[in-house]
């Protein structure tokens, strides 16, 4: 069969989590990316294309790579004979156009007008930058232009549509997915920083678990269960409204997956010294032996003085650039016995 390149974008950080669901998704996919570059470059057979832009959750959009060259006329020209083979005539198009280095004397708004003219005055095709029939995109990185179509001009696959209720500190979904797939083995999960659910209802697509969900803000809990409603899963989501420091668990779970405050927009009761001990005195009570922590935090020092005290250690760090924001994925684990 024949096979296609493709260019998905995630969260800079998470390449690795795409090129995992690649694989998974894909039977062959080849990937290659550089590190929190927030891009990773699929080979896959054409077939998969729809059933990778469909089922996987770690991306944000996805282009199709048609070719790649050296020079601006030939961009040009590669882009025209391209987009005739579509026998283009009565169709609109747009060109979103990404200048990747800064080695080159023009913006990306300046290439994307460039390649429009050109492709307006050779085909006589009209513009249409909010509804085109034809998405085309291009890029520039140190020398080589890339183009092809923009596979997901029309809705972000960040965007779910579950979210009926949106906390005002919501985590992006994708970091939510990508710490449930750090966190398995599970089938019973944590997270007393709930919010709107996010991370539940990622774990939920992971392997289909179970959640306990409680947050301090009761509002905030009624908006996971609307959440909850629309993604089919509110009979495996059992919600309270309680501060962390007074969860009403007692029964085991196999991780803990939270987005405990930043100290930013939103607050945490106490502190966040108070809050982050809290969380990690929790775990040591309700988490099983070989159970995970995964959090996702800028306050990395006073999480992991936090996790020592209750007799944790980090496993994994993962940097991850979201909103201009550096933070850390975080994955802690009770030490193996003997090398605590």
């Amino acid at each position: 069969m024949t096979e296609t390149t493709l260019l998905a974008t995630t969260v800079p950080g998470l390449e690795f989590v795409v090129a995992e669901e690649a694989s998974e998704l894909c039977r062959g996919a080849k990937t290659w990316y550089s590190p929190l570059s927030g891009r990773v470059f699929l080979r896959v057979e054409e077939g998969c294309v729809p059933h990778f832009i469909s089922y996987a959750r770690s991306i944000e959009g996805v282009r199709l790579i048609v070719g790649e060259v050296e020079g601006k006329q030939a961009l040009l020209e590669q882009v025209v004979s391209f987009l005739r083979s579509f026998e283009p005539a009565g169709l609109r198009f747009a060109v979103n156009a990404e200048r990747l280095t800064k080695d080159a004397p023009f913006t990306s708004l300046d290439l994307a007008r460039e390649v429009g003219e050109h492709i307006r005055s050779e085909l006589g095709l009209e513009v249409s930058l909010n509804a085109p029939d034809i998405p085309v995109y291009i890029e520039y990185e140190a020398g080589i232009y890339r183009f092809g179509l923009d596979l997901t001009f029309y809705g972000g696959l960040r965007d779910r549509p579950y979210r009926a209720f949106v906390h005002p500190s919501a985590l992006n979904p994708i970091i939510a997915y990508a710490m449930c797939r750090l966190a398995r083995p599970f089938r019973l999960i944590l997270d007393p920083f709930c919010g709107s659910g996010t991370i539940p209802l990622e774990c939920f697509h992971v392997d289909g678990s179970e959640a306990l969900c409680s947050d301090v803000r009761f509002e905030y809990m009624r908006g996971a269960v609307e959440n909850s409603k629309r993604v089919g899963c509110y009979a495996k989501l059992h919600l309270a409204a309680a501060e962390v420091g007074y969860s009403p668990l007692r029964s085991r779970v196999d991780a803990i997956i939270t987005n405990p405050p930043f100290g930013l927009r939103e607050k945490a009761v106490g502190g966040l010294q108070r809050a982050y001990g809290m969380l990690f005195k929790l775990a040591s009570k309700v988490l099983a032996d070989e159970g995970r922590v995964v959090i996702v935090t800028a306050r990395v020092r006073t999480a992991e003085q936090a996790a020592s005290r209750a007799g944790f250690a980090l496993a994994r760090r993962v940097p991850i650039s979201e909103g201009g924001l550096r933070s850390y994925v975080l994955v802690f684990s009770r030490p193996e016995e003997g090398n605590s």
